[in-house]
């Protein structure tokens, strides 16, 4: 018997030590993919001068792991997720290939760019669901906390530690370089999957009988089930339709009084209040209002995301930056913990994929409405002389980026009354009833407050 335990120990620990090995692969390709992402914003918007063109190269960025989260997830569950890993990941890394001859040539084009970070995109969605699904396939349930914590720190690299490097990078080299390294990335990851490749085992899903639109079907179902997550879906689709916008004008805003340099330290330091937001929440043991939560980090957010346009101070853009992250997990925590405890837990997996698809709409909209608002109204209003204008910039102040100011203040008092009418919901409000009254609330809380980051990380590029 002791023997057994022994063995059973061993075998445990050398699946998380091949798991640790997968982290590590992880995190080396977050930090590349940052490198890449925040590079390339910056090389399009001084290549066009447009926040409409950033907003394109967003849009191509982002797009595709949206619509294909789902189709990913099946196959995962369908697959060899060590296969689809590796696929995703080399597919990815040859697609930038696309986007380093677009940029190293002597007339660079804006359609091969997209066309390469679109394709890069749809492989990705191959490569996120198995790597999500491999902590089920390795290790034990008791595990399952610090495998959460673990990709928690993986995922935050492109946001807490690429910034900074892209932005000092840049000073002495090219955006093709950062590419490169991104590339070398990715096929370091390739051969870190396949050393570990003994340790994944495919677990087939029962989404093979059931059908692919069969399970669509059971998730559209679960959430049309309440109307109180339907609430909740239209205000976190609001939420990131907000968000989006500081995405897109917060690089403008920055450059127009700083270098790439201040602008990747800048980044970075704001970055690290969504750290700091969560380990506050984590020392929470049970909320007394998941709403008040929700709608105090919504009014939170928008306040310090409106104040951010007011000033041309980096120090103070920096503070307010950092104060609006900080509010951030109590909108994700918030609105996780409402939507898991009023729905099935055999339905939660493709309730929650189709409310991903549907929230993070959001900010594809936000990427198009952005672009427009900024390039064809609020910067040529700002630049101009006219009676409004110069009202406005008595405080704001004038000329470049101001206008890109102006619509930031305006979002952000938006996503600040948002959270006031969340609070006073009926809809919303019979939700927490249930969540209160839910017997294994306080271990979903605890498991939330793990896992929320990465994934926030993953999914909303701030960099």
């Amino acid at each position: 018997m002791k023997q057994q335990t022994i063995k059973g120990a061993a075998k445990q620990n050398s699946a998380m030590n091949k798991f640790m090995i997968l982290v590590a692969g992880s995190f080396i390709s977050s930090i590349g993919s940052g490198l890449t992402d925040f590079g390339l914003a910056i090389y399009i918007l001084k290549l066009t001068g447009s926040v409409g063109a950033t907003g394109v190269f967003a849009i191509c960025a982002f797009l595709p792991a949206i619509l294909l989260a789902p189709v990913g997830g099946v196959l995962a569950d369908r697959y060899d997720r060590r296969l689809m890993m590796i696929l995703g990941e080399l597919f990815s890394g040859l697609s930038l290939l696309i986007c380093l001859v677009a940029v190293m040539s002597p007339h660079p084009s804006l359609v091969v760019i997209c066309m390469g970070v679109g394709l890069s995109s749809v492989f990705s969605a191959l490569t996120e669901p198995a790597f999500k699904a491999t902590i089920t396939d390795l290790l034990s349930a008791k595990d399952f906390t610090r495998a959460g914590g673990m990709v928690q720190l993986a995922g935050s690299a492109k946001l807490l530690i690429s910034p900074a490097i892209a932005g000092l990078m840049l000073q002495v080299t090219t955006v093709g370089t950062l590419i490169m390294l991104d590339i070398l990335t990715f096929f370091t990851t390739v051969l870190i999957i396949a050393f570990v490749r003994k340790g994944l085992v495919n677990q087939k899903s029962a989404v093979i009988s059931s059908g692919f639109l069969s399970e669509i079907s059971d998730g559209i179902t679960a959430i049309r089930g309440k109307k109180g997550i339907m609430t909740m879906i239209i205000i976190m689709t609001i939420a990131t339709f907000c968000l989006g916008f500081v995405q897109m004008l917060s690089k403008p805003l920055v450059l127009a009084i700083a270098s790439e340099r201040e602008l990747g330290i800048l980044t970075t330091v704001i970055a690290m209040g969504m750290m700091v937001g969560s380990i506050g929440i984590s020392m929470v043991k049970q909320p007394k209002s998941y709403v008040g939560m929700l709608s105090i980090g919504l009014f939170g957010c928008g306040v310090f995301f409106a104040l951010i346009g007011i000033s041309k101070n980096l120090v103070l853009i920096a503070g307010f930056g950092f104060m609006m992250f900080v509010f951030m997990p109590a909108i994700q925590i918030g609105a996780e913990v409402l939507i898991r405890t009023n729905l099935d837990n055999r339905l939660q997996g493709r309730a929650f994929g189709l409310i991903g698809l549907i929230t993070q709409m959001g900010y594809i909209l936000a990427f198009i409405a952005a672009g427009i608002l900024a390039d064809r109204i609020f910067e040529p209003l700002m630049q101009g002389n006219t009676e409004l204008a110069l009202k406005i910039g008595t405080v704001i102040g004038y000329g470049a980026g101001r206008g890109n100011a102006l619509l930031i203040i305006i979002t952000g008092i938006g996503l600040a009354v948002v959270g006031i009418i969340v609070y006073r919901l009926k809809n919303i409000k019979n939700l927490e009833g249930k969540a209160a009254a839910d017997e294994t609330g306080t271990e979903s809380f605890e498991r939330n407050r793990i896992d929320f980051t990465v994934d926030f990380i993953k999914e909303n590029d701030y960099s």
